[in-house]
């Protein structure tokens, strides 16, 4: 019971990651090589995971896994999908 609630909150969850990343839109910003590798490795991953769980792949999960996926929702929501905002505290 407990983990199918787990399942359809990180199915939502990810999926939202994937959608917010997606419809980041630069205007004008500059094209950073890294930064777009690394936003494209996001959304790979977080997509995967609800086609993975649809697809019966991933069966069970834990409540940090959801803890944490709703803690990467949070942080992209507040940087409204601009992975520099995220990467900038490690730049020089």
């Amino acid at each position: 019971m407990l983990n199918d609630i787990l399942l359809a909150i990180n199915f939502v969850v990810c999926s939202a990651i994937f959608i917010v990343l997606f419809h980041f839109a630069r205007d004008g910003a500059r094209f950073r090589r890294g930064i777009s590798f690394l936003a494209m490795l996001l959304m790979v991953s977080a997509g995967a995971i609800p086609i993975m769980i649809g697809t019966g792949l991933i069966r069970q999960t834990s409540i940090p896994h959801t803890i944490l996926a709703i803690t990467l929702l949070v942080v992209v929501i507040n940087a409204r999908g601009n992975i520099t905002r995220l990467a900038k505290p490690f730049s020089r």
